[in-house]
């Protein structure tokens, strides 16, 4: 399980709760698998985290998404061990590593089948999709083939460069992507990633593997 700072901050706030605390939390996250923050608790719940525990609604969020998302990692491997020793590593008291184990053991099973049935929320939906390719001939050598056409009376090339030609068989392929997540004021991002021809087969011949591997579980 691949660990970022949101993670690292979420251990750091949850720590910050008494036990008791921490079980009403995780929780929550337990019984409404995939919802947001909002939707576990209510205004005043968080207008007392706030006041009361010096949890912001930004880092209770954060501690529903980061623990969510352990959740489901928990759910796809069924690696419960290995990352109670991750957030160990992280600094998670063992006792708030208790509350959590405890909880997956009455929950776990419920909440497996749960998250399967029911779609996970999110705060950015991808709204559209977008993707063109660029064929750049200017970057297309390929090896020449009657390289003694460039040798000197030396038996010698004097330009490296000669030894290639510019081939419409050898592209570079340049396939950029723009994404707009769900909502009026969310702008477009657009982003590149350029292939060689030997990278764009091997990019699709993973892709019908991983094709074959998905019918192969419907």
């Amino acid at each position: 399980m691949k660990v970022n700072k949101n993670l690292q901050d979420a251990i750091i706030n949850l720590n910050s709760l008494s036990i008791p605390r921490t079980e009403i939390v995780i929780g929550r996250i337990f019984s409404k698998p995939g919802q947001l923050y909002k939707d576990l608790f209510t205004e005043d719940e968080i207008k007392k985290f706030q006041n009361n525990l010096n949890i912001s609604e930004q880092q209770l969020a954060n501690i529903v998404n980061a623990f969510t998302f352990v959740l489901m990692h928990v759910v796809a491997e069924r690696n419960l061990s290995q990352v109670e020793e991750v957030l160990a590593q992280n600094g998670m008291s063992q006792d708030h590593i208790e509350v959590f184990r405890q909880q997956w053991i009455q929950y776990g099973n419920e909440y497996s089948i749960r998250i399967r049935e029911k779609p996970i929320a999110v705060q950015d939906v991808l709204h559209s999709f977008n993707w063109k390719i660029s064929l750049q001939v200017d970057e297309s050598r390929l090896p020449q083939k009657n390289v003694a056409n460039f040798m000197n009376v030396d038996g010698k090339i004097e330009d490296a460069n000669d030894l290639y030609s510019h081939d419409a068989r050898n592209p570079a392929t340049t396939f950029v992507f723009e994404t707009k997540p769900s909502g009026e004021n969310n702008k477009v991002d657009k982003f590149s990633i350029k292939f060689q021809k030997a990278q764009v087969q091997d990019l699709f011949e993973q892709l019908e593997s991983i094709q074959e591997s998905l019918d192969k579980l419907i």
